[in-house]
């Protein structure tokens, strides 16, 4: 097995894992993603929450993910003029803890240390595929998988304001994780980071004249970018991906739900270089 190729497996394996495993911030706390385009696809599931525990400056948070790519790709390392139809599926839990910090102007910045783990697996049509190895000869199913850790940081400067009516929301966020095999000769040296810039807004208003439930109720507006830098950038094929979406947002504090003060829906549209889809997402408010 030629060790080179096996690494390259490894590295574009690990790239994949790497985005489902870091927090997206332009996507609701509890989301569905489904974005195609050309011979690629993207759908992923994403469980995402943030809280401080202790009322102070301490802050938690933590994802769980599951994600499927499916692109056409080629490598060179693996197999030379030849395109590689591969399904990539992850599944990756993220936590992190950090400190928020108050700054100028309702402004506020947030530093969090992560720690990931996570798997992914690839199924591909090709008779000797290195790393996730089939019989000699063969020309049949294969499939394998790789265990990774990572461990990385983000530092988020966010900011919540009133306009008249209006609540508005920004925030901007750098996340930088770096993934590695467990205990996986094969893989070599290989590794990959995901390395992400997050910009993100939202506005609500309330509908005086609508309720849901007999509860408050507000329009909700938001929008975001995503912006892919090395090893993220190069799987996807894509250096940003962007969402635009609408929903409603129900005020539950006075109801008999713990610590809950509203409940959000929403529906945004998804597009890159490349991708264009849609994510439903439900989120909640403390």
């Amino acid at each position: 097995m030629d060790p080179d190729a096996s690494e390259a497996a490894a590295r574009a394996a690990l790239s994949v894992l790497s985005i489902a495993a870091t927090p997206n911030e332009t996507l609701s706390s509890f989301s569905f993603l489904d974005a195609s385009g050309g011979a690629k696809s993207l759908r992923s599931t994403q469980l995402r929450g943030g809280y401080k525990p202790f009322g102070n400056g301490l802050y938690v948070e933590g994802l769980v993910a599951y994600q499927k790519y499916n692109p056409v790709l080629f490598f060179p390392e693996i197999a030379p003029n030849t395109e590689l139809d591969i399904t990539w599926s992850s599944v990756a839990a993220t936590v992190g803890i950090g400190w928020e910090f108050p700054l100028v102007n309702e402004w506020k910045v947030r530093p969090i240390g992560h720690l990931s783990i996570g798997q992914v697996t690839a199924d591909a049509i090709l008779g000797d595929f290195p790393l996730l190895r089939s019989e000699p000869g063969s020309n049949e199913l294969i499939d394998g998988d790789l265990n990774a850790f990572g461990v990385g940081a983000s530092l988020g400067i966010f900011r919540e304001a009133q306009f008249g009516p209006w609540q508005g929301e920004y925030r901007v966020r750098q996340t930088f994780l770096e993934f590695n095999p467990i205990n996986e000769p094969e893989a070599g040296n290989a590794s990959a980071s995901s390395n992400q810039t997050t910009l993100f807004s939202r506005h609500r208003y309330p509908l005086e004249n609508v309720k849901l439930f007999e509860l408050p109720t507000q329009l909700v507006l938001d929008a975001g970018v995503v912006l892919y830098h090395g090893d993220s950038a190069t799987v996807l094929d894509t250096d940003w991906l962007a969402t635009a979406g609408v929903g409603f947002e129900i005020d539950t504090s006075l109801t008999s739900l713990p610590a809950v003060q509203a409940g959000r829906l929403m529906l945004n549209g998804v597009v890159a270089e490349g991708f264009s889809g849609f994510s439903i997402g439900f989120g909640l408010r403390f």
